[in-house]
């Protein structure tokens, strides 16, 4: 891999560097786990200096593909955080790699847009929101409140109640935080009308017990949810099970777990019918382009019908035009079942061979 990337990387037609990019991502994604801390830091700093070189729509894309990645170099992430919105977002949303400490940084320098984006992400420690609350506008307030997965000190309360008596939205959003504390809703009561002022008088002032059950109910919700997962991940192993059995049929689990909205569990079942990694499932799945994840679902024989939902699904994961379904969908009629099948042949052999190696 490292003589390949260093071949790659002396390429200097400008309307290539696009798809260079893609390419060194390609191999340093496909088994990142058998890179060497060596070969980790040439992906890193040949990424960031054809980050330089690319078009807003090639790193745009590039973003969109590593935000979900564990395996980015921070480095990368921070800088692809740091770029225009369009570039940036997905990787202030989604990233793991990117830590508290960042996003603090990221919100006394960043633009509004890109706050919001931080602001989305599915968990939000209390360090963070009071940094968003200090330095947003009031519409990251707003994301922030709605985010039930964020933290909320009683500092952030404090401000958001001080900002809030002419803004409808700020007061129905503190409303429907079950871990505001009493202390501050009591100065949010003037604020609210007569429908939210009773409900806080209530819940208050006169039903303390009520409170602390509700902050408890919140609780139970959450470990619910897990719990909700792994019944949801048990299931699909079953679903697996049932396919590799010839009991079912592999498109007819995919339409089920589609139809829930379960994306983790397509990219397991996907990784366990087709014999390769989850992390290349996710890594077809996540990119732009559809080639791989059209070579993935044909060696699977997944029938028409459910590529189609699938694509549909992934275009609302990544933000894509629903336009683009019916154009993937007749690139997908054309590829070769036999093809593709020998395509992941090649790939399981080359992770068998990676494996022997190691």
């Amino acid at each position: 891999m490292l003589d390949t990337i260093a071949d790659l990387a002396r390429e200097k037609s400008s309307d290539k560097r696009r798809e260079l990019l893609g390419k060194v991502a390609d191999l340093f994604f496909d088994g990142a786990e058998h890179h060497t801390q060596q070969e980790a830091l040439i992906f890193r700093d040949i990424v960031m200096k054809m980050l330089d070189e690319v078009d807003l729509d090639g790193r745009a894309e590039f973003s969109q593909r590593a935000a979900p990645r564990a395996d980015l170099p921070a480095d990368v992430a921070r800088q692809l955080a740091q770029d225009e919105v369009e570039v940036a977002g997905p990787m202030l949303q989604h990233s793991p790699v990117l830590t508290d400490d960042d996003f603090v940084e990221f919100s006394q320098k960043l633009s509004p847009a890109h706050l919001i984006s931080i602001a989305q992400r599915d968990c939000l420690s209390g360090t963070v929101t009071d940094a968003l609350i200090e330095n947003g506008t009031r519409e990251v307030w707003h994301k922030v409140t709605q985010n039930q997965g964020a933290e909320i000190t009683e500092t952030g309360f404090t401000k958001l109640v001080d900002n809030a008596a002419d803004d409808a939205i700020l007061q129905a959003s503190l409303c429907s935080r079950p871990d505001i504390p009493a202390s501050v809703a009591e100065h949010l009561l003037p604020l609210l009308p007569e429908e939210g002022k009773r409900r806080l008088a209530w819940l208050f002032e006169h039903a303390a017990e009520e409170a602390e059950a509700l902050v408890g109910q919140a609780q139970e919700a959450m470990v619910k949810e897990k719990l909700a997962g792994k019944r949801g991940r048990i299931e699909t192993k079953i679903l697996i099970k049932d396919v590799k059995a010839g009991a079912m049929d592999f498109s007819a689990a995919l339409d089920h777990l589609i139809e829930g909205d379960r994306t983790q569990d397509i990219i397991l079942a996907l990784s366990a019918i087709a014999e390769i990694e989850e992390a290349a499932v996710s890594n077809a799945f996540y990119q732009i382009k559809d080639e791989a994840i059209a070579i993935l679902c044909k060696s699977t024989d997944v029938t028409e019908e459910t590529y189609a939902r699938l694509i549909g699904l992934r275009c609302d994961k990544l933000h894509l035009p629903q336009s683009m379904v019916e154009r993937s969908v007749d690139r997908y009629k054309v590829i070769d079942l036999g093809s593709s099948q020998r395509a992941m042949r090649f790939v399981q052999m080359r992770k068998s061979l990676a494996k022997a190696l190691a």
